[in-house]
């Protein structure tokens, strides 16, 4: 019953292994290779200007590179950091507890909370079950008896409720 699900989980735990060692081998060359080519550029850079303004030359280059490496990092901060605070300021907006506060401060309290459950059910009922379906092979074990149980519960209630509301004759 649950080999599947077993043969499924070994199969995506070898393809992660497979993809991150073959990531990490690509990068340990991709390292070496940039240092050829650093020593390679250095050789011609003081072979054509002399060793000093060669060395210079390289060491700018590499300054250069890390200013706009900096600069990118810091915009993408920025940005970061931008939206974060636009998420934070929209979650005080539409936090629950304000929309609580709100509404108990409403002349019509019962109607606005029973319109605030309705407005925010489908939205709970989309991030719930997007929760469960993600939990749901960890949990299957645990869903199938609530499934059951469930099942076995409304007959119990149905066979007790059918015989109520007659008339025995």
């Amino acid at each position: 019953m649950f080999e599947p699900m077993i043969k499924r989980a070994e199969t995506a735990v070898s393809t992660t292994i497979t993809r991150v060692s073959g990531n990490a081998i690509a990068a340990a060359l991709l390292l070496i290779a940039l240092g050829f080519a650093t020593a390679a550029a250095a050789y011609w850079a003081n072979e054509s200007l002399g060793p000093l303004v060669g060395n210079l030359a390289i060491a700018g280059v590499f300054l250069a590179i890390s200013v706009f490496a900096f600069a990118y990092a810091r915009n993408r901060e920025a940005k970061r950091q931008a939206q974060a605070s636009e998420e934070l300021a929209a979650l005080r907006s539409e936090s629950p507890f304000a929309l609580l506060s709100n509404a108990f401060q409403s002349p019509n309290v019962m109607q606005t909370l029973f319109d605030m459950a309705r407005s925010m059910a489908p939205g709970a009922a989309k991030n719930v079950a997007g929760a469960a379906l993600r939990a749901a092979p960890r949990n299957l074990p645990l869903l199938l008896g609530a499934g059951l149980g469930l099942m076995v519960a409304s007959r119990l209630v149905g066979a007790l409720t059918n015989g109520r509301g007659r008339s025995e004759a």
